[in-house]
């Protein structure tokens, strides 16, 4: 039987930084027009401690809306190899 691929989950802090960006649409725009400006202002008096990896994920995205912003984190996010997957389809394992 063929296991479906899954991307990638995003780490716990880059959750919290699309849930602020979800929630908030000040930080949304912040996060879409300059998110250098948005890791290091934080949110709501909490900072998001992202690794050097996920930091460089993010300050990489060039986004015009908040779905294609996750759609990029989705689809570059990789905890287990810190690279991004070549293949974007989904495929079957068998």
């Amino acid at each position: 039987m063929a296991t479906p691929y899954r991307q990638p989950v995003p780490s716990a802090n880059i959750s919290r930084l699309l849930t602020a960006a979800v929630i908030n649409q000040g930080f949304r725009k912040l996060l879409l027009s300059n998110p250098e400006k948005a890791l290091n202002s934080g949110f709501n008096g909490e900072s998001f401690s992202l690794n050097g990896h996920e930091k460089d994920l993010i300050l990489s995205i060039h986004a015009t809306t908040l779905t294609d912003f996750a759609n990029k984190v989705a689809t570059h996010h990789s905890p287990e190899t810190h690279r991004p997957y070549q293949d974007k389809k989904p495929r079957f394992i068998i």
